[in-house]
């Protein structure tokens, strides 16, 4: 009973040996995991402040990336608000090209002039015109329609009160874009935060490995063999 029991403890130590021993450490898995989730690489070489730092870094930028977007939507929101309250128009369900044009045209007159012209144009052309252009020729039906889908009319025209408010609506509009820059700059550092963590990764992964086969220039082995319950020992020295 003694001896079996030995024989189990014996095993079990084997087993856990076996389980924890150090070994050589890709470098290839090392910075996949980085590339995955920075600092995963640097823990795997066992690198662990270069890892806290490469983690801590992404969390900052996934913060800071969601944070610009939050700020991009409530921008967006006060700009509509502001349109409302200030260029004469139903706002209700517009476009987003509409919202463009009230930046763009000081009224809706403005604008329709704009379209009026080019309408024109685009219906006067001749055949040489045409060609050098690239252009099809518009029959009457198609000037018509192009008016009626651009022309803003009713309830969709504006005008605002002064140049002031006009400009102040353009700056509300420009603020939504400056978070959503700043969003697209957020992706751009955690693209460089993982291609810094991936470089790191491998470089720890390297020197792990230098240690670890300076460290085994001595290995000893215990060999259990539970068929015949025999266990074997071996020392070797690396030269």
């Amino acid at each position: 009973m003694k001896k079996r029991f030995l024989f189990t403890l014996i095993f079990i130590l084997f087993i856990f040996s076996s389980l924890s021993a150090q070994q050589l450490k890709s470098k290839t898995k090392a910075a996949l995991l980085s590339s995955l989730l920075p600092g995963a690489g640097e823990f795997y070489s066992q690198n662990n402040t270069s890892a806290l730092i490469s983690l801590a870094s992404e969390t900052i930028l996934w913060l800071g990336y969601f944070g610009f977007l939050q700020e991009a939507d409530w921008a967006e929101r006060d700009y509509k608000i502001y349109a409302s309250a200030y260029s004469g128009s139903n706002t209700t369900n517009c476009s987003a090209q509409y919202y463009k044009d009230l930046q763009h045209y000081f009224s809706s007159e403005e604008y329709n002039n704009n379209v009026e012209i080019y309408a024109r144009w685009r219906l006067g052309l001749t055949d040489s015109q045409l060609q050098s252009y690239g252009l099809e020729k518009w029959s009457q039906e198609d000037y018509d329609e192009f008016r009626s889908n651009n022309l803003y009319q009713g309830d969709n025209a504006w005008k605002w009160p002064s140049k002031d408010i006009w400009y102040r609506y353009g700056e509300l509009r420009r603020e939504k874009n400056k978070f959503k820059i700043l969003a697209k700059f957020t992706i751009g550092a955690m693209i460089v935060n993982r291609v810094v963590s991936m470089i790191k990764a491998v470089r720890s992964t390297s020197k792990y490995n230098q240690n670890l086969s300076a460290q085994r220039d001595f290995s000893f082995h215990i060999n259990f063999n539970p068929k015949n319950e025999k266990i074997t020992f071996a020392l070797e020295k690396r030269f």
